[in-house]
């Protein structure tokens, strides 16, 4: 069980770099519409799988790039992720438990 929590954390932790953007929209400028005075809005770049954890900070971390400590993490999506790989390692372990008592000897002759 400890194998695999150490490896649904890594999992989560590796998964922020399956990025992907949008539907939410975050300011990037103000520069934008016909005065240049608007907010310049961009489809926010996420990173994480399946719930995506860390956000893009715009002004705080380089643009449309995703990094630890610079951009947003929402923590509960993180705990989210690593509990559906902690499932998923768990299932594998039963199934594979299963597979194999069906098929040990029974040592009946």
């Amino acid at each position: 069980m400890g194998l695999a929590l150490v490896a649904a954390i890594t999992l989560a932790l590796l998964s922020a770099s399956i990025e992907r953007t949008g539907p939410e929209l975050v300011q990037y400028g103000n520069l934008c519409g016909a005065a240049s005075l608007d907010p310049c809005y961009k489809p926010a770049m996420k990173g994480g799988f399946p719930f995506a954890y860390l956000f893009d900070a715009p002004g705080v971390s380089r643009e449309r790039q995703l990094a630890f400590g610079e951009d947003k993490l929402v923590v509960g999506a993180l705990i989210a992720d690593i509990a559906a790989y902690f499932t998923m390692f768990m299932f594998i372990a039963w199934a594979v438990s299963r597979r194999w008592s069906a098929i040990e000897p029974t040592g009946q002759t």
